[in-house]
């Protein structure tokens, strides 16, 4: 049974910063813990792979998923993915620009893998249950829909955190430190990846989550997130929220 943090679904409930809710409001979100902590059915998959650094092309590529160093503006280009320019057979995971004068940018992904050897492909959930909440409550009281919202996603975030540590020890037992999670959607890592994990991870089959047309995750109350492992400790790197080219804006931000 994953052990949800009030906080954080308070955090996405809207209440950042706030201590104190409507008396009414704080049972109603004890009343959803309870009931999504009963009902969360928490899965999870994870493959290691070794990370491959092209010293030529300055990116890196693992799982047949190729990193370059830089967002690239598609006028600076010299080829597309596909083409003879492309490693064959794989994904070139980041073409974004900076500014408005595209010049270019190291990587938040490249910035958090930078003397990793390996890494972690993950993908978790909670199952579908949560989502069943949350529309049979949207017929009835739309702020208790909001509240197995903000539960579920504090849920599944905790069930992340769970496994996240596994895979701490697992590297330790490697002698390898973890650097943090970085999931798709996040920086400039595209959604357009969650194809490759989808395949890679065999996400239908072993944990019950597909994607639709738009990259979004069925169960909903789902994550997906690379993790690299290197032989130095290091406690430099960005992560999460403050990776995020959307963290000033967000109003579930933590950063």
């Amino acid at each position: 049974m994953v052990e949800i943090n009030k906080n954080e679904a308070k955090r996405y409930l809207g209440y950042r910063g706030i201590t104190e809710l409507d008396a009414s409001v704080d049972r109603m979100l004890d009343d959803c813990i309870r009931e999504v902590r009963e009902k969360a059915e928490p899965r999870e998959v994870h493959m290691t792979f070794p990370i491959l650094w092209d010293a030529d092309r300055m990116g890196c590529s693992f799982a047949g998923i190729h990193v370059p160093v830089y967002a690239v503006n598609a006028a600076e280009e010299t080829g597309a993915p596909g083409t003879a320019d492309a490693i064959p057979e794989e994904t070139d995971a980041l073409r974004n620009t900076d500014g408005e004068n595209g010049s270019r940018q190291e990587s938040g992904l490249i910035r958090n893998l930078r003397g990793c050897s390996e890494i972690v492909l993950l993908a978790v959930t909670i199952g579908p249950e949560p989502d069943r909440l949350v529309r049979r409550a949207e017929i009835r009281n739309m702020l208790q829909a909001y509240c197995y919202q903000a539960v579920g996603a504090a849920c599944v975030e905790a069930w992340c955190e769970e496994v996240n540590e596994r895979i701490r020890l697992e590297a330790a037992e490697k002698e390898l430190f973890t650097r943090p999670r970085f999931s798709p959607g996040y920086g400039d890592f595209p959604l357009t990846v969650q194809r490759d994990f989808e395949r890679i991870l065999e996400m239908p089959k072993k944990i019950g989550v597909s994607l639709s047309e738009s990259l979004l995750m069925t169960p909903t109350k789902s994550i997906t997130a690379v993790i690299g492992l290197s032989s130095v400790k290091t406690d430099c790197h960005r992560a999460g929220c403050e990776e995020c080219n959307m963290a000033q804006s967000c109003a579930f931000s933590r950063a």
